[in-house]
């Protein structure tokens, strides 16, 4: 009797050593998880905090965007003819025009100019879907220096001699304006891209530790 008892003792003991040294483990994955879990979490809490703050910019410039494409629905076919008429234009309509044609990746002698807007429709709408997030710094500085930066570059200046260049002229600080919030705003949106892909794949990771435990 004694012997079985002796022996039952040491196999207790030893069942006793494998569940605390389970235990063990299991407590240390539990650390590690738990301490990647925080990581995880602080991850997270940056990527909202990046991802507000830029959709903050870009809410506060939209108006921009709308003051932008509202200049523009403001114009109409006899408007642009009335532009594309003139042989002589007005120094002030003259000027507005080079600046479009700058942003547009055009021409600006007068010739050219009367080229392009001999397609009313087409010109509308490259104003209308102007990205100014693909056009090259080089071409912004390029139209803020000759142009848009100048004092008698101004809607109502230049509505005195015509209501059609006002309008585009509006089109074109508008969408100046608009590019320099969402220049600013490009490397908040790449941060978030970078913070978002450390995130998922770091969530990634956590789950398949989770699923382990």
């Amino acid at each position: 009797m004694q012997p079985k008892l002796i022996v039952k003792n040491e196999e207790l003991k030893v069942a006793l050593v494998t569940v605390n040294a389970d235990k063990a483990v299991a407590d240390e994955k539990e650390r590690v998880v738990s301490g990647e879990a925080e990581i995880v979490h602080k991850q997270a809490s940056e990527a909202k905090e990046i991802k507000e703050d830029a959709e903050s910019d870009l809410a506060a410039a939209k108006p921009e965007l709308a003051a932008a494409q509202n200049a523009v629905k403001q114009l109409d076919k006899n408007s642009i003819v009335e532009i594309k008429a003139f042989t002589t234009p007005p120094e002030g309509v003259k000027f507005v025009m080079e600046c479009c044609m700058v942003l547009l990746g055009e021409k600006t002698d007068w010739k050219n100019i009367k080229s392009v807007l001999s397609n009313v429709g087409e010109f509308m709408n490259k104003l209308l879907t102007y990205d100014v997030e693909v056009v090259s710094e080089k071409i912004w500085k390029k139209a803020r220096d000759g142009w848009i930066s100048k004092p008698q570059f101004e809607p109502g200046e230049v509505k005195k001699v015509s209501v059609a260049a006002a309008s585009l002229c509006l089109w074109a600080c508008a969408c100046s304006r608009y590019q320099i919030v969402v220049k600013k705003v490009a490397p908040k949106k790449k941060k978030l891209a970078e913070v978002t892909g450390v995130l998922n794949e770091a969530q990634g990771e956590l789950q398949v530790k989770l699923d382990g435990l």
